[in-house]
């Protein structure tokens, strides 16, 4: 299974539309499940929902998600080591988050999809390669505290 999330800020209409046609047409033949959020369009030949409290159930299920590039979303998916395609929303115009992506995807913790053109192939990739698992550092709350007051 796929799962697609677009988060809660932003609709990402165009990558929902993308994927029900790559279903329509034979090129995804995975069962699709896509939250919508707010998005206007609803697709015909994938399952949909808009909200739920958590997404989990879902991530737990996917063998490949797609993703905005939501912090948030990245950091749950990477820290478990999880098929993650990250791509970019057209109607943001760069920032933080893509230095994230950037960092992540060096790390081959991600796949960074630039463009819509791009999915089938990034897909395809996901399957094929192994993703590291990032680890973050975990921190010594009293050792940060000598060294500050140092």
């Amino acid at each position: 299974m796929i799962f697609i999330t677009v988060g809660t800020s932003l609709p990402h209409d165009s990558l929902i539309l993308k994927m029900d046609q790559l279903a329509e047409n034979g090129t995804i033949t995975d069962d699709v499940v896509a939250q919508i959020g707010a998005g206007k369009y609803r697709p015909r030949k994938i399952e949909s929902f808009r909200f739920l409290p958590s997404l989990e159930e879902y991530f737990q299920k996917a063998d490949v998600i797609i993703s905005n590039c939501g912090a948030g979303t990245i950091m749950e998916n990477v820290t478990r080591g999880r098929r993650l395609i990250a791509i970019q929303n057209p109607d943001i115009t760069g920032g933080h988050e893509w230095e994230l992506v950037k960092k992540m995807e060096r790390g081959k913790h991600l796949i960074w999809c630039k463009s819509l053109e791009e999915l089938p192939d990034c897909i395809s990739r996901a399957r094929s390669i192994d993703f590291v698992r990032f680890e973050p550092l975990s921190l010594d709350f009293r050792e940060v505290l000598q060294e500050t007051m140092q």
